[in-house]
């Protein structure tokens, strides 16, 4: 039974992302019927929220008024709630976190890469390199995301790969698939290729990067370098915007404690998946209600992108 009047802001937030993704309440038309898809899925994002062992968070939920609020008739057990984790997909969670952004107002967004730690790391391994005196290799993974700077903040799309490539791979990707239109795009020293400004302009965007520099050591297209650095001066104000996308990476490594603690390579996709769509669910908390910050970031948005080039050709 889904609650008509929410008990807290989370709650009402859960209910939105479940009203919005359309889902049925229970697959199964015949069968146990005693947790529903919206419970399911509340579950999880406050399992990711809590950030702790199943066994833990179980306990902790007997304990807690979620019991109560979502209308559970008994707590699941281990078994159950990894089933449930298990039972959702990654293209499900990517279609619940597209539910879970806010579109409005969508000017500047920036693109950039990180490394996530994982929990499972041997450290009888670690042990034996620090006694031969070898370098001790830390197993990471690479997350690049595109953040809105503007507005709430969110992650409007991700790429999560369990090995290192160059932001410049996992960029092409990312923006040949974007649905956004008519935005500026920031971006820094790492994405040096000189294809992506005229690869946006498909779509009406603007990619702004500063130039790298080569020292001499690489050959280039000196009409593409000019015409990215002309980009880049024209658009600085807009530019500083970019250190957005390394807060929100602060963000999730140091509020959510960001560590995988799956050990499939498909559990981890879809861990890492919760995490951002909780991410998501927690910025649309912080700015509910609050449409002043959200109207004078708007009103400063205009005044960067149209006032302060005007004035500097004076």
């Amino acid at each position: 039974m889904i609650l008509a009047h929410p008990q807290n802001k989370l709650e009402k937030q859960l209910l939105n992302l479940f009203h919005s993704s359309d889902l049925p309440l229970h697959f199964n038309h015949k069968g146990n019927k005693q947790f529903t898809n919206y419970q399911r899925i509340s579950l999880i994002i406050i399992f990711r929220r809590e950030n702790k062992p199943i066994r833990d968070f179980l306990d902790w939920l007997e304990e807690s008024k979620w019991f109560s609020w979502l209308g559970l008739k008994k707590i699941p057990g281990r078994s159950t709630l990894h089933d449930w984790l298990d039972l959702f997909d990654s293209g499900l969670i990517r279609e619940l976190i597209n539910f879970s952004v806010d579109k409005s107002n969508l000017k500047v967004v920036a693109i950039d890469g990180s490394g996530i730690q994982t929990n499972f790391q041997s450290l009888y391994y670690q042990k034996r390199l620090k006694d031969f005196k070898k370098k001790v290799k830390k197993s990471y993974h690479k997350l690049d995301i595109i953040v809105d700077t503007y507005g709430k903040k969110q992650i409007l799309d991700y790429s999560f790969l369990l090995k290192n490539r160059h932001d410049s791979f996992v960029a092409e990707r990312l923006l040949k698939k974007t649905k956004l239109r008519k935005c500026k795009i920031l971006a820094d020293k790492g994405y040096s290729k000189y294809d992506f400004i005229d690869d946006v302009k498909k779509k009406k965007n603007n990619f702004i990067s500063p130039p790298k520099n080569y020292s001499g050591k690489c050959r280039h297209n000196n009409f593409k370098r000019m015409k990215k650095i002309l980009n880049f001066e024209s658009n600085k104000p807009v530019y500083r915007r970019r250190v957005i996308v390394e807060c929100v990476f602060s963000s999730l490594k140091r509020k959510q404690n960001l560590k995988l603690r799956s050990r499939l390579s498909y559990m981890k996709k879809r861990e890492m998946g919760w995490h951002i769509l909780w991410y998501n669910v927690r910025r649309n908390i912080e700015f509910s209600g609050n449409e002043v910050k959200e109207n004078l970031s708007f009103f400063i948005l205009v005044f960067e992108i149209y006032v302060i080039p005007d004035r500097a050709l004076i």
